[in-house]
């Protein structure tokens, strides 16, 4: 199945290493600090597909530690009780929008895989909510009429689908053994375990959605990209185009698969506090 005609949805799970450090870069146009002037930094949590919010739930917790009021925000479809066809894009993005409206404002969306095309969709339409720095954690971001994951290649889509398989409008996790030996290198049975209760199918409609962000719009915000090296869902590849197409102004390189929010929790929340100079 091609990329571009694939109903795929990626945020399945991801490979633990032994190392906990990150490594940062910052160019010149680097984010304001939003710690000047504001005791605490509203950070929004966007999940990607395939996963709970509570996913984000051990990066949270060492937030909490440094003035940061952390929301986490589940996305429609993280249960079968809805028909798959109407949570499309459009309807996740207003969902996020909604939810995010009535929270203490100025903003800061960290995003995960698919999250990442939600956040720009709701971005090119929510006017009721102030958005001053976006954080890619392993995400897509499309703008001006891209879908999700036009800047994935092969090896992405061949990896994603070892254990995924497109079934009635689902994304559905169709052989686990296959699905965590794909997206992890972990043999901790602990952290299989925790990756798998985070785990569930996604619609499928959601990553066919178009994003018509405009990227003057998307520029006039400070932006951060967290790299997870060793991904094999998003490859280390595909999220430096990603990067550079967004034009990120300070980047960070955790050696993570794809779920850095499981497996190094802290490295990531050093990664976020470092982006806002917390």
């Amino acid at each position: 199945m091609k990329l571009k005609n694939a109903l795929i949805s990626l945020c399945a799970t991801a490979s633990l290493v032994a190392c906990n450090s990150i490594s940062s870069n910052t160019n010149s146009g680097s984010a304001a600090n939003l710690s000047t002037g504001q005791t605490e930094a509203t950070v929004v949590f966007i999940h990607g597909a395939h996963l709970r919010g509570a996913a984000w739930q051990p990066v949270a917790s060492e937030l909490k530690k440094a003035q940061v009021t952390p929301h986490i925000i589940d996305l429609p479809g993280r249960d079968k009780k809805v028909a798959p066809k109407t949570i499309t894009l459009s309807h996740a993005a207003d969902a996020l929008c909604k939810r995010t409206q009535d929270l203490p404002q100025p903003q800061v969306w960290v995003m995960h895989s698919q999250g990442g095309a939600v956040a720009h969709k709701a971005l090119a339409s929510c006017n009721q909510v102030e958005v001053n720095h976006l954080i890619y954690v392993s995400a897509v971001a499309p703008v001006e009429g891209a879908k999700p994951f036009a800047l994935l290649n092969k090896d992405d889509e061949n990896n994603y689908f070892k254990g995924v398989t497109y079934e009635g409008g689902w994304m559905k996790i169709t052989n686990q053994s296959e699905y965590i030996t794909a997206f992890t290198n972990t043999n901790s049975k602990s952290l299989q375990a925790q990756i798998w209760s985070q785990s569930v199918d996604e619609p499928a409609v959601t990553g066919e959605g178009k994003v018509y962000l405009n990227k003057a719009k998307l520029n006039a915000i400070p932006k951060s990209y967290v790299f997870a090296k060793e991904d094999k869902i998003i490859s280390y590849a595909t999220q430096q185009k990603i990067a550079e197409s967004i034009g990120a102004t300070q980047t960070y390189h955790i050696e993570s698969g794809h779920l850095p929010m499981i497996t190094q929790p802290v490295a990531l929340a050093d990664a976020i506090k470092s982006a806002l100079a917390l």
